[in-house]
């Protein structure tokens, strides 16, 4: 009697603790923190880093139109120059800055080719070059304001004539460009200037433009102290009443002295 009670005792101990250490069958999973991945831009291409400790940047590109935006820590002289390594085409702008200055610029790029970007200035400055890429396009008439050297919001022009007029003028008004929306300038029809086409000195507050097709076009403004304040707009030009025939002259109607 006593042998079967130790081994009905021994049957309930051993299942004891199988029940106690047996382990969980359900799976583990493990939810992993994804890595941040920094993906760079290839060299000579864009997005594309400049500032005053690295002012230089070969760049392989295909036509388009070139944006640079960038920011002047202090007063100094900023002069930008961008040309194709085959020296078929440059351009070149100076921005003097008064203070603390953030800017843009555009320019074309003509053809499929290797460029040149350099930028010196007199301070601290950093920019970036990008691919210029428009925004829904305003329709006129539009006032325009800004507070110095900079890229207006595309416009939408129809073919016609239009008004451009400016605020400040002579040595106080910047420099107006118009352009094609793939940066090309839209020259008048002698083909001899950028429309609008004010002269340094001039004292004129408004122009005539002609547009010689309808589409979006590009109002660059290149300030002669930044910042500085403008105004200008644009506006159709009213349409004048067809002129009619004058009066009918009876053949018999005589003059006399």
């Amino acid at each position: 009697m006593k042998q079967i009670f130790w081994i009905a005792l021994l049957l309930a101990a051993f299942m004891l603790v199988c029940g106690c250490t047996q382990q969980s069958t359900a799976p583990e999973t493990t939810i992993a923190t994804p890595t941040p991945v920094e993906t760079a831009a290839p060299a000579g291409s864009l997005p594309a880093e400049l500032s005053s400790s690295s002012p230089n940047a070969s760049l392989s590109l295909d036509a388009g139109v070139l944006l640079l935006s960038f920011h002047a820590d202090g007063a100094q002289k900023m002069t930008v120059t961008f040309a194709s390594v085959s020296n078929e085409y440059m351009a070149s702008n100076e921005i003097p800055i008064a203070g603390p200055y953030d800017g843009t610029l555009i320019f074309e790029i003509p053809q499929k080719d290797e460029y040149w970007l350099n930028i010196s200035g007199t301070g601290a400055w950093t920019a970036e070059a990008s691919r210029y890429v428009p925004g829904e396009s305003q329709k006129v008439p539009q006032n325009l304001t800004g507070n110095g050297t900079g890229v207006a919001p595309t416009l939408y022009l129809e073919k016609g004539q239009y008004i451009f007029e400016r605020q400040q003028t002579g040595l106080s008004s910047p420099l107006y460009l118009l352009s094609y929306v793939n940066a090309s300038p839209l020259m008048d029809a002698n083909n001899s200037y950028v429309q609008p086409g004010f002269g340094e000195i001039s004292t004129e507050t408004f122009k005539f433009i002609t547009v010689p097709e309808s589409g979006d076009y590009i109002l660059s403004v290149i300030a002669r102290e930044n910042p500085s304040t403008w105004a200008a707009s644009i506006l159709p030009a009213p349409t004048l009443p067809a002129m009619g025939p004058g009066p009918e002259i009876p053949e018999n109607e005589t003059q006399t002295a």
